[in-house]
């Protein structure tokens, strides 16, 4: 028996993912319309799978916040996201919080108790949406890459240098002048490094630059 608990505060849709757990294989042994209720009752009931709605209106916790607070009790639940948000603010930390399945209630499929199944054997299964929000993820535009490519040594080294926090006076005295070796460059030369940088890379900031240099 897969045992399954569902977080839901949709009376019409809790009571369908209840219908659909009348199936041989599983059980629903659990379902709540409030945040609160679940955090109580989910650590002793100790379901196989939860099923998680993101918004909960009907609570002062979130769903995210919900699945948080169970994983430090609980850090083997594995939760399956179900809702209407897919935002990629949204998307990112429900999967970082713990959701190993994420599907859009405008996706569901026919038949949810093989979604479950496939999540309960170790699959991840996501909406088509969630999926390429994932993959896109990971990807990194070629045109960044070739601006990377574009800056010298020497900007590379300031770039890596400022990734890592340190200040312009701070670089200006770690890296020596390259006509002088046995010198430091100055402060300035750091700036105007910086400024071309800025250049290449067609950003505004240091932020915007380093984002773009650890994404590479």
């Amino acid at each position: 028996m897969i045992r399954v608990a569902i977080v839901e505060d949709d009376p019409e849709f809790r009571e369908w993912l209840e219908s659909e757990l009348e199936a041989p294989e599983f059980e629903c042994v659990g379902s709540f319309e409030v945040a609160e209720a679940a955090l109580a009752q989910i650590p002793q009931i100790n379901p196989d799978i939860v099923i998680m709605d993101l918004g909960l209106e009907h609570s002062d916790i979130g769903g995210i916040e919900c699945m948080l607070r169970l994983k430090l009790v609980c850090p083997n639940q594995k939760f399956l996201v179900m809702t209407s948000h897919g935002d990629d603010e949204r998307v990112f930390e429900a999967l970082k919080t713990g959701a190993g399945a994420y599907i859009l209630k405008n996706d569901i499929p026919r038949k949810l108790i093989d979604v479950l199944g496939e999540f309960h054997r170790g699959g991840a299964p996501m909406s088509a949406e969630i999926a390429q929000k994932v993959i896109a993820s990971f990807f990194k535009p070629a045109a960044d890459l070739i601006s990377l490519q574009q800056l010298s040594p020497r900007e590379k080294e300031v770039l890596n240098l400022l990734s890592k926090g340190y200040l312009y006076k701070e670089i200006a005295d770690m890296l020596p002048n390259e006509n002088a070796p046995d010198k430091k460059i100055a402060e300035g030369t750091v700036k105007i490094h910086a400024h071309k940088i800025y250049q290449k890379l067609q950003v505004n900031n240091r932020t915007e630059a380093i984002n773009k240099y650890l994404k590479r």
